[in-house]
């Protein structure tokens, strides 16, 4: 199928529209929720040249590292972890039970473990996190797709049994090590699919198994496209997530924080036409309605998976309408109060679920990476380094003669060079809190 030219024009036009509103949100909500005032102490007042250079952000911009150790060529690899950490202190490591487990009892946690293409063990992507300086999140425990092929010969009491062993042994080896994890993913849209793969209940049976193994873990309810743009166009603040996570919350089941999925898996033409499923997507006061009735819970929140679609062919068009939505969604999702991360789903492209490498099969087809299959920068790679590593990163270069330099800036880690009198001296701090205070 030969791709299509988009229209950015006739797509983007809600956020045109809606201009004024978005400019005067980011600009009120980020000084609000992404910054801090900070001071520098230093032992007199004598005169100093301040550097002050933030390396690394407090909040979390994210992605899945499924691709590790995955590539054809081994070119490839030292490539990926580059353009990764780059962008990203943020990692997703598959815990997808049919790849973790695809012999009863023989469990792929170790860097030793057989290879399965997109499925490093999580020990791999572990040694990535800590080489890089990344925070890993466990994706996902309880789902209603990729459950081993073994397990369906058992009952539903067998099927329970055998789901609180796959809990306790991950609890056994990786809390303490992975701070947060996906409980239960996708249930309120796909729950029928799920009582018949697993069991009657199998959300809430995950959700108490998450509250009893992960009890010093964050737990994440992770919901998908279905649960949430396209049923808040329709049912507003009864959209089918909002409704099933305050009926879960009432019951008391241990739920810590909020995951929203953002997949624009559609063909070309269906971006034109507001009937169609995801479309409600590119109306502003409808993505802005989802993120307002979510937040309403008070719960940390996090757009959770993302794909922005450019296509296969490389149409300039197309990607330039990437580079534009990235740029909006970003500004919009950083800019939401509650929001704690943002990770965008598949890297590279050419590397997607459910086709072989370099096809324009399943998720493929919609050319959703930031980087293209041969490792070059897309233009939405380059809009979020422009974001990620410039515009949201805190530089400042000061002259002062006090015992005090306060300043405002970004959440995050910084160095700060002093040069006086004595030499030039560099100091590692966390500026994380509003009003924290470095002694130097």
């Amino acid at each position: 199928m030969t791709p299509k030219t988009l229209d950015s024009k006739i797509l983007l036009r809600s956020f045109e529209e809606n201009r004024a509103m978005l400019d005067r949100r980011y600009a009120e909500n980020v000084e609000k929720y992404r910054k801090g005032g900070f001071t520098l102490r230093f032992a007199d007042a004598a005169n100093r040249k301040i550097t002050i250079k933030q390396t690394k952000h407090k909040f979390l911009f994210g992605c899945n590292a499924f691709m590790l150790g995955c590539f054809e060529t081994p070119e490839k690899e030292p490539e990926y972890r580059r353009l990764f950490a780059k962008l990203f202190n943020h990692a997703v490591v598959p815990f997808y039970w049919k790849d973790l487990e695809p012999t009863e009892g023989h469990l792929r946690f170790h860097a030793d473990a057989e290879p399965i293409y997109r499925r490093p063990a999580p020990d791999v992507v572990l040694d990535f996190c800590r080489e890089y300086g990344l925070e890993p999140k466990g994706h996902c425990l309880t789902w209603q797709h990729s459950n081993p092929d073994w397990l369906a010969k058992y009952s539903d009491d067998e099927k329970k049994r055998i789901l609180e062993r796959r809990f306790a042994e991950i609890a056994a080896e990786y809390e303490g090590k992975i701070p947060a994890f996906d409980i239960l993913n996708e249930s309120p849209s796909h729950y029928n699919i799920g009582r018949k793969a697993l069991f009657e209940g199998y959300d809430e049976y995950g959700l108490m198994l998450g509250g009893k193994y992960f009890k010093n873990s964050i737990k994440i309810a992770n919901e998908t496209n279905t649960g949430l743009w396209p049923s808040y166009a329709y049912g507003g603040k009864y959209m089918l997530y909002s409704t099933w996570i305050r009926s879960w919350l009432d019951k008391g089941y241990a739920i810590d924080e909020l995951g929203l999925q953002f997949h624009m898996f559609n063909r070309e033409d269906d971006l034109y036409n507001s009937k169609k499923t995801f479309a409600s997507t590119l109306d502003v006061e409808n993505h802005l309605g989802v993120l307002d009735t979510v937040g309403e819970f008070g719960l940390p929140m996090h757009l959770s998976e993302i794909t922005i679609p450019s296509y296969c062919g490389r149409i300039p068009e197309n990607l330039e309408f990437q580079e534009k939505l990235v740029t909006e969604y970003y500004k919009i999702w950083f800019a939401t109060p509650n929001m704690k991360s943002i990770v965008w789903w598949n890297l590279v492209d050419g590397y997607a679920a459910y086709a072989e490498r370099n096809s324009s099969d399943g998720e493929n087809y919609y050319g959703g990476g930031l980087v293209n299959y041969d490792m070059t920068e897309k233009p939405a790679y380059a809009a979020l380094d422009r974001l990620i590593n410039g515009e949201w990163k805190t530089n400042i270069t000061e002259k002062c003669d006090r015992e005090e330099l306060s300043f405002r800036g970004f959440y995050g880690d910084y160095e700060i060079t002093v040069e006086d009198a004595s030499g030039k001296h560099t100091h590692v701090v966390s500026l994380r809190d509003d009003g924290a205070v470095a002694e130097l």
